[in-house]
């Protein structure tokens, strides 16, 4: 019996094909395709396996845990920056701080800072003085109120900040000569700096400029509060031989306007 391509040959030879038995030849054509369609799905298995397997194998790989958006985020905010720290796995990590004049901003929350940990503190006397008056003289101590001896240096410009209930006011602020003072102090002893402060109250915007604007307005009679800090450069110790620059600070003195 001719088989199908035979009877199409011979249809369109038109040839007489003569009887046919037409479920036979469905039965050989079906028996041809059957090998051809068993391949074509496992080509598409295979394809389908092909996309799902290495997926699988990289999310369960040994050591690296499901990884998801939480996660990524996770380890997105919990890098340093470089400029904000430095150090390795076989030394010490060094967080950069503000210098002392940036520590307390115009308007922003006077700030709270841990004690020197040699024992050095700053204190400024009570102040009585009329509202509206300008370059107020300020004697600003630095005391060693550790048990061991302190030597190193220190900027001799103090910086000092007017606050009240919390919130800065002013504080000092323009450039200043890039000078350096001795300290050396036993434990108990003490060394004093001069410096003056505004009773004026500053705004953000001062912030963003060399120094505050000329014509800020007085600050109101009444009680605030006054601080200082200064950045100090104890002599350097240990292996390193790196100077350990720390900020000092003290508690805060009645200001009093009338």
């Amino acid at each position: 019996m001719p088989d199908e391509d035979e009877l199409r040959q011979r249809l369109h030879d038109d040839e007489p094909v003569g009887n046919i038995d037409l479920d036979a030849v469905l039965r050989r054509s079906r028996a041809r395709r059957r090998p051809r369609v068993a391949a074509a799905a496992l080509v598409s298995s295979l394809a389908v396996l092909g996309i799902v397997v290495p997926v699988s194998i990289s999310l369960a790989s040994p050591g690296a845990g499901t990884l998801s958006a939480g996660s990524a985020a996770s380890s997105s905010d919990s890098a340093v920056a470089p400029d904000t720290a430095e150090g390795s796995a076989t030394g010490p990590r060094l967080i950069k701080r503000a210098p002392a004049d940036k520590i307390n901003l115009c308007t922003g929350t006077l700030a709270s800072v841990a004690p020197a940990d040699d024992g050095l503190v700053l204190t400024v006397p009570p102040v009585d003085a009329a509202a509206g008056a300008r370059d107020i003289p300020v004697t600003v101590t630095l005391t060693n109120t550790g048990a061991q001896p302190v030597t190193g240096s220190a900027s001799p410009f103090p910086t000092l900040t007017l606050s009240r209930d919390g919130i800065v006011l002013w504080h000092s602020n323009g450039a200043v000569p890039s000078l350096a003072r001795e300290i050396d102090l036993a434990p108990g002893a003490s060394t004093s700096f001069e410096a003056t402060f505004q009773p004026v109250i500053c705004g953000v915007q001062d912030d963003a400029q060399e120094s505050f604007r000329t014509d800020l307005p007085s600050a109101a009679a009444g009680q605030y509060q006054l601080s200082a800090a200064l950045d100090f450069s104890p002599t350097a110790t240990g292996a390193a031989g790196r100077d350990a620059a720390e900020l000092v600070t003290g508690p805060t003195s009645p200001v009093t306007l009338h």
